[in-house]
């Protein structure tokens, strides 16, 4: 546990190995962020600017002038609802509306001309509830944002020189796409939402019910580590009880995780789930993997390298 943060926990690990972080994000403290916005930050890398956080929508939030980022992002809503409307040209004035509700995904690639509630342009669209949303934005949010309007902060008339403009990848996670059941593993369902293998980005929901154990699938349980890939774990609902590891041979650690706890997995950190019942109340959590780093890249993600 670290000093003063009863929220954050870091399993134990030596060297050549890493530790696993581990938030309970219900505790955790509000910040804000430069838009003067109650927002929590997961993780960050202060190199690339990259940063993974919980973002709180107030009531009626509104959006503002069409812009868009020169780096990737996703998104997954935990509650609430707010308007973003996607647009395929700069001058395009009627964008394609999208009201995101608990259980929305959101893959937007670079160059993905975007805003909240066309501000000023439709007065229904605004955020009528207010809600949270798990958002990794994978560059500097202030240095590679721009806008296509003249007289706004972040104007960037260079946009002209653009020859084509990217569209996000919107899923219902809860409304439009059930589970699947996994064939190999008994009582395991999941929820493929992006699998880049060129680019090394992965994300899928998982679900386990009440009462799974671990002896039922060896292969899904077993701890694994990987040697550059970079992993990011967030439960959703329900609870999960993992285990980590010092080191291979050493004596697991065990950590019962709980609604909206996150956990970040680094390159050579060891993790898995427990032995025997790993889940009281059933279990379902989302999980993204990168190939290296905490952005796409051009790094497939690699095998799991089971402990022996």
């Amino acid at each position: 546990m670290s000093a003063g943060r009863d929220f954050e926990f870091q399993t134990r690990a030596r060297s050549p190995w890493a530790s696993i972080k581990i938030l309970d994000t219900e505790r955790m403290p509000w910040g804000l962020d430069s838009n003067k916005r109650r927002t929590k930050t997961l993780f960050e890398n202060k190199e690339t600017g990259s940063h993974l956080a919980v973002l709180e929508i107030g009531v009626g939030a509104s959006g503002g002038p069409i812009r868009y980022h020169t780096f990737h992002e996703w998104s997954y809503w935990l509650s609430g609802d707010y308007i973003l409307m996607n647009f395929l040209v700069p001058n395009q004035h009627q964008g394609v509306l999208s009201r995101k509700r608990e259980g929305y995904f959101m893959e937007r690639p670079p160059y993905s001309l975007h805003y909240g509630g066309e501000k000023g342009r439709q007065d229904c669209n605004y955020s009528q509830m207010g809600g949270a949303v798990l958002v990794m934005e994978e560059g500097d949010l202030a240095g590679e944002t721009f806008s296509v309007h003249p007289g706004d902060p972040n104007y960037n008339p260079e946009y002209k020189q653009i020859k084509h403009w990217a569209m996000p990848r919107n899923i219902d996670t809860i409304g439009q796409m059930p589970w699947e059941q996994d064939p190999s593993v008994p009582g395991l369902c999941c929820k493929f939402l992006a699998d880049d293998p060129i680019c090394g980005f992965r994300a899928t929901m998982w679900f386990l019910p009440a009462g799974w154990n671990s002896s039922l699938s060896m292969p899904f349980s077993h701890a694994y580590y990987y040697k550059q890939a970079y992993q990011f774990n967030f439960v959703l609902n329900g609870d999960l009880l993992i285990q980590a590891y010092e080191a291979p041979g050493e004596s697991a650690e065990k950590i019962n995780l709980g609604k909206h706890f996150y956990i970040e997995r680094p390159p050579m950190s060891i993790f898995g789930l427990a032995d025997g019942v790993v889940s009281q109340r059933g279990c379902v959590w989302l999980e993204v993997t990168y190939g290296k780093g905490t952005s796409v890249s051009d790094t497939p993600i690699e095998e799991k390298n089971y402990l022996q």
